[in-house]
């Protein structure tokens, strides 16, 4: 009979000791250092953000000023009341936005717009004044074509020189400095006047009594030029 020692009992077998998983080890510690370092980072990295996500933030929160814009047509001596205007944020560093009426002075009230404002648009503090400034004034319309007027770039709040020539060729102020208040181009005009014909311009200008005939017979003569003069001194 064999006799078996205890080392035979306990030796493992080679093929059962390379089946054996290999033991898994214990993650690295990090030390203190590293986590000092990591925690570092991440804060920095986080501060960062917050400084990046403020300062849009800052960016989109300027300074900003709120402007009159008119809702519909204003015809020149009615008063601007809140109702006949819609506010609108602009911002306050914008070059012209010393310009414009703000919703802030209009409520003071006492303002009438001095010229006629348009539908959209933004209210110029040279279109309003207090009632006492504006005077009772007639308008009259003048057809044109675009060629005889500037190529058409006559805008409401412009002033023109109106001037008829004669069949003898001689020409001569009829209108000198006087407001445009209204105008309209072709098919898609309205206003005052009207829809012109296509490819036609319509302006409309304040004039006095006297004014007003010398500019009908121009008119009807057919040979006037319109002479946009807006910032010209008026000469005698």
């Amino acid at each position: 009979m064999a006799v078996i020692t205890p080392e035979a009992d306990t030796a493992e077998p080679a093929d059962a000791r390379a089946r054996r998983p290999a033991a898994r080890r214990r993650p690295r510690r990090r030390s203190l250092s590293e986590r000092i370092t990591l925690n570092v980072v991440v804060g920095v990295v986080a501060a960062l953000l917050a400084f990046v996500l403020a300062a849009a933030l800052l960016a989109d929160r300027r300074e900003m000023t709120t402007v009159a814009v008119a809702r519909d047509r204003i015809a020149v001596g009615a008063p601007i009341t809140p109702g006949l205007v819609v506010a609108e944020d602009l911002p306050a560093d914008t070059e012209f936005a010393g310009t414009l009426l703000t919703i802030e002075q209009l409520g003071a009230g006492g303002l009438v717009a001095t010229r006629t404002l348009q539908a959209g648009e933004a209210v110029p503090l040279s279109a309003v004044g207090d009632a006492g400034s504006v005077r009772p004034s007639r308008v009259m319309s003048i057809p044109l074509d675009p060629a005889q007027a500037a190529n058409g770039a006559i805008e409401i709040g412009d002033q023109v020189d109106v001037i008829a020539t004669s069949r003898e060729g001689q020409a001569r102020y009829v209108l000198r400095s006087a407001p445009v208040v209204d105008r309209s181009a072709g098919s898609s005009g309205g206003g005052l006047v009207g829809a012109g014909r296509e490819g036609e311009l319509v302006i409309s200008v304040e004039v006095d009594e006297t004014q007003a005939l010398e500019l009908a017979a121009a008119i009807d003569a057919g040979a006037i030029t319109v002479v946009r003069s807006t910032g010209v001194e008026a000469s005698g």
